[in-house]
């Protein structure tokens, strides 16, 4: 049976080592507000990144896929104007941003990916961005101050910064187990048992003797010392098992992601390959941004991008090994977090929805099921509602493509105010009204299907659809 591979990881608020952020006012779309962002790492990074389905595809993604094979030092991102369907001279605007950026910061601009967002078919307004670029770069630091503003400078309709890190420790070969320590005790009874020796061969021996066990004590104290700082460095070692993940995400409306309506950058300090970052990356998101819906709608900016810096000074990781496994485990996490903020900040939203597939056939069928319900208005509606119309859910299930058994789920609606069977093998349940929807009204629901006929699991993450989502898209450009 497989070892079960667990994540040691801490919550973590400082950046990981080597990188810096900072958030300016660029005055893009609205004056008085943070709308240029900068992510920066002196050393070289190794990138992978996962880009928007939809055919309409934003300048900056097609900049972005032209450079993703080099190693990145810097990412610039606005807010307020998503350069999309802007031909040639948002082509050319691009070029502009990174060669300005590159010059500042004194590197080549080819190691600069960029990110847009905001309104589409509008030109960057290309002298305020140059403008602010000095700035941007002048002010960039790894401290809170710098996490908050750089967060804030890439929303648009969000209502508050997405952000999320962590410390983990990787499983190192550097790892001492206790067969190759000493406890105190042992050194105490060595060290004592060293000196006795040492007593009783001075004792009875020759001068001449006692010369030679002289010199037989000093090389064993270079020994004995030798060994201590072999131990000690050890330990020293140990500590580099330690690495960092920090994520920054903007997302509100347009969120149906396939790739996702969202921008997300995952900083890590871990020294791992490129090819193994860019297939953990491509498998993570279709366990975590690609599981969420506020809307439907594909962005034509979405990205995800992850960059790796190496600062950690960890053992390279080239292959599928345990350290694999659990930077991907930590990347999961990291992921998820960001996932489900930008669900629970779904333009208008009231409540987050979870709903969580178990015992499915495969993956993938559990993927798909979760996210028809959560994409689905009618489900939507009825949470905002709070009414408990499971036939709805049904319905969405019906139309995934994924077949099912519907005489076997069962589905439990559950919240922190407790939780109800709705529906046991396929059929409805006679239960309480009023406290389904007690349940119902809480920030957080929860929607627990149970297929009964495999062992796979999947979750998907979105929002209800209230009458404020109307209200903010009917005004959008104004």
């Amino acid at each position: 049976m497989a070892t079960q591979i667990k994540l040691k990881a801490k919550r973590s608020t400082k950046l990981p080592k080597g990188f810096k952020l900072s958030g300016v006012k660029a005055n893009i779309k609205y004056k008085n507000r943070l709308d240029l962002a900068l992510i920066y790492s002196q050393e070289p990074c190794q990138s992978a990144g996962v880009w928007t389905k939809n055919s309409v595809q934003a300048a900056c993604i097609t900049h972005n896929k032209a450079k993703i094979q080099n190693h990145i030092h810097a990412v610039m991102i606005n807010s307020g104007c998503a350069n999309a369907c802007t031909g040639k001279q948002g082509e050319e605007n691009c070029d502009k941003s990174a060669e300005a950026l590159a010059k500042v910061l004194r590197i080549d601009s080819k190691h600069i990916l960029l990110a847009s967002t905001g309104v589409i078919g509008a030109q960057l307004p290309m002298p305020r961005i140059l403008k602010a670029i000095p700035k941007l770069v002048a002010q960039k630091n790894s401290n809170k101050d710098s996490i908050k503003l750089a967060s804030k400078a890439i929303m648009t309709t969000d209502t508050f910064p997405k952000t999320f890190g962590i410390t983990c420790k990787l499983q190192s070969p550097n790892d001492l187990d206790s067969k190759n320590t000493e406890s105190g005790k042992e050194k105490a009874a060595r060290n004592e048992k060293t000196s006795d020796s040492k007593n009783i061969v001075i004792n009875t021996e020759s001068k001449e003797n006692a010369k030679d066990s002289i010199s037989i004590e000093n090389k064993l104290d270079s020994k004995t010392q030798e060994k201590e700082t072999c131990n000690e460095k050890a330990k020293t070692e140990k500590k580099n098992n330690k690495f960092r993940i920090f994520g920054m995400a903007k997302g509100s409306g347009m969120i149906h992601p396939n790739m996702a309506t969202m921008l997300g950058f995952i900083l890590t300090d871990i020294a791992i390959s490129k090819e193994l970052l860019q297939e953990a990356l491509s498998e993570i998101n279709t366990q975590t941004f690609n599981q969420i819906s506020v809307d439907g709608d594909t962005s034509t900016n979405d990205m995800v991008v992850v960059l790796a810096n190496g600062a950690a000074k960890n053992e390279i990781i080239s292959s599928k090994s345990t350290d694999y496994e659990i930077f991907k485990k930590a990347l999961k996490k990291v992921c998820v977090n960001l996932a489900k903020q930008i669900a629970k900040d779904g333009e208008g939203a009231t409540h987050l929805l979870e709903v969580s597939i178990k015992n499915a056939q495969s993956l993938q069928q559990a993927q798909t099921l979760s996210k028809a319900i959560i994409g689905s208005n009618l489900v939507k509606t009825a949470i905002f509602g709070k009414d408990a119309n499971w036939g709805r859910i049904i319905c969405a299930m019906g139309y995934s493509n994924a077949s099912f058994d519907a005489s076997k789920f069962n589905l439990i609606f559950a919240s922190k105010k407790g939780k109800i069977i709705i529906v046991k093998d396929g059929v409805g349940t006679a239960f309480n009204e009023n406290k389904a929807k007690s349940i119902l009204s809480a920030d957080v629901v929860r929607i627990l299907i149970d297929l009964q006929d495999g062992t796979h699991s999947a979750k998907a993450w979105g929002c209800d659809l209230s009458y404020d989502y109307i209200k903010i898209n009917a005004d959008y450009r104004s």
